[in-house]
């Protein structure tokens, strides 16, 4: 029988955040140890709210389908007001329903309970041969020139034992263990921020009959006192909020009984509504925090070990999750030895401004719940979606569009002038990383739009088989798009020669009834015919640079025109060198 090979990595934190980065790592081929203090997974729906972004994250990763087969649609709120009897008042959607396109197949967030999302994430993990381990805790580490050696407790099943020692090396480590995890103050790293004891919560889950679930119903509002229960997938059972100045949450926190009782209060003593048990409550007070990095030589951390803030807008799980797949493909190459160690230094560079924006969107938005003292319909301009994130100032991201611009507002301009290149760039981009008001035009450092209808007209199709984008990106490689009605793939696929095996896949996109010359297609990974035109009015619709690479995290690495500038952005992943260096 084959012995599994030693991880190189030990993930802290059985969370949404350690899920993902420990599947993304194993899809990578790094086999990752991921352990969990507590014996069991968490109850409840916690953070229930899935944002776009992740929805397409997950086609990456494969589990799109299972995600969506158990999700429901953001119920359709229905405000009470007491004094009027039990019929609802006003009726508005949370988040105003949008018609999906081509390149936004997911523009509407959908709601499934944290335990049920991670039970997917457990399934992926155990078809990759991975179980995360309960019961487990970090008690401590050290970090050597080459290794990580963490200390560890294993306790299993019983928490109340005193537990086995163990003491393991790994090459590297992640702390996603949460707000009040070890990693984050071992490491020594400072939690900026502020607590907001004025606005306090209590929350969890109850199981309610003669609700609908359809609804998320509300009463009240936080100058008083507010009820809040929102439908989830599971007919019966409510996820609760309730807040107000008057509200004693840690006390409440700690009683169901007085928590029932003021539930029938104040959402008008009505007879047809029974509360009953409730699987788990919490006490809440906002944090507001963060690191000014996101790790330290060969320790890094992601999720709420890095950032907390309101759940006002539903951002905390899905930005943990982009951390983990920010991180995930740079940690696998580095520790494949295809780039430098510096390398990593990106993942909080490109993080870092993402993570402050949205600690400053949930904040306000929490504050100005308190002062209107109700729960309002979410902005489409605001960015909550997380469609518009983006890296656009990265020092590894490429755009020569802009560089193609600057050609004709500068008469001495050199394209392989790195300085000049650099401060261009940086200059006329800026740092906007929400996307709430960019101009609609795709640059390098933004999420990859999907396009659907795309024939299969490789070499190797027997079939007439469609698909979109999502389907051809994939976690462990860079996706080169080739557009070759302004690129010429010859010369192109001949570059991918010089690249590691298994990291570039080349995907030719012809116009419709335009097909490459039978050499090009034996030699491209795949061949996709756009048969309605979307890959080319999402990407190109400037008709200028041909080439766009995308990286494994779903975000557009690279926009250029020839190999020259492609080889440039290659060089600045394998090598450890930026977009200064030249060719």
């Amino acid at each position: 029988m084959a012995t599994a090979p030693a991880a190189k990595v030990l993930i802290v934190g059985g969370g949404p955040s350690g899920l993902v980065l420990a599947i993304s790592l194993l899809q990578n081929g790094i086999p990752v140890r991921i352990i969990e203090k507590n014996a069991r997974p968490r109850l409840g729906q916690r953070g229930a709210g899935i944002m776009p972004r992740s929805l397409e994250l997950f086609t990456i990763i494969g589990i799109i389908d299972k995600v969506l087969k158990r999700a429901i649609p953001v119920p359709r709120v229905r405000n009470y007001n007491t004094n009027l009897g039990p019929n609802p008042v006003r009726e508005f959607d949370m988040h105003p329903v949008q018609e999906p396109t081509p390149s936004n197949p997911y523009l509407n967030p959908v709601m499934l309970g944290q335990d049920r999302l991670e039970k997917i994430f457990h399934s992926a993990l155990s078809g990759l041969g991975c179980a995360v381990e309960f019961g487990t805790e970090l008690m401590s580490f050290t970090q050597l020139d080459d290794h990580v050696e963490a200390k560890l407790c294993v306790r299993g099943m019983d928490p109340d034992s005193e537990g086995v020692e163990e003491t393991a090396s790994f090459e590297y480590m992640v702390g996603a263990d949460g707000a009040r995890g070890v990693v984050r103050k071992q490491l020594g790293l400072d939690f900026v921020g502020e607590t907001r004891n004025i606005e306090n919560f209590v929350v969890g889950d109850i199981k309610v009959e003669g609700l609908s679930s359809k609804y998320w119903h509300m009463w009240g509002d936080t100058t008083t006192t507010m009820v809040s229960l929102r439908g989830t997938e599971e007919p019966g059972l409510f996820n609760f909020v309730l807040a107000g100045r008057g509200i004693n949450h840690s006390e409440l926190a700690n009683d169901p009984d007085q928590l029932r009782k003021i539930f029938t209060e104040h959402t008008g003593n009505r007879e047809d509504l029974i509360f009953k048990e409730c699987p788990w409550i919490s006490a809440y007070t906002p944090n507001i925090r963060m690191v000014d990095q996101f790790g330290v030589d060969r320790v890094f951390i992601a999720g709420d070990s890095a950032h907390v803030h309101s759940p006002t807008g539903g951002q905390g799980m899905n930005t943990g999750i982009q951390d983990s797949f920010n991180l995930a493909w740079k940690l696998a190459l580095v520790i494949k030895q295809l780039s430098p160690p510096s390398f990593l230094q990106t993942y909080t560079e490109e993080r870092l401004p993402v993570v402050t924006e949205m600690l400053n969107q949930t904040t306000q938005m929490l504050k100005q719940t308190f002062k209107d003292g109700e729960e309002k319909a979410w902005d489409k301009g605001s960015g909550l979606l997380q469609l518009g994130v983006n890296y656009r100032w990265s020092s590894i991201v490429l755009d020569e569009r802009r560089i193609l611009e600057a050609r004709y507002e500068a008469d001495d301009y050199d394209p392989y002038m790195p300085d000049y290149l650099a401060d261009e760039q940086e200059d006329d981009i800026g740092v906007n990383s929400y996307g709430s008001s960019v101009d609609g035009h795709l640059r390098a450092g933004d999420r990859a739009p999907d396009a659907s209808n795309l024939v299969d007209r490789s070499a190797t199709s027997l079939f007439r088989t469609t698909y979109t984008l999502f389907q051809i990106f994939g976690s462990y490689y860079h996706t080169v798009l080739i557009f070759s009605k302004l690129a010429n793939p010859t010369p192109i696929l001949k570059l991918f020669k010089l690249y590691p095996a298994g990291t570039v896949r080349s995907v030719i996109v012809t116009p419709r009834g335009r097909p490459v010359p039978n050499a090009d297609v034996m030699a491209a990974d795949v061949v996709l015919e756009d048969s309605s035109g979307y890959a080319y009015d999402a990407y190109i619709p400037g008709k200028t640079c041909g080439i766009v690479v995308v990286r494994p995290d779903g975000v557009v690495g690279a926009i250029v025109e020839d190999r020259p500038w492609l080889h440039k952005y290659f060089l600045g992943i394998f090598s450890g060198e930026t977009k200064k260096a030249t060719t």
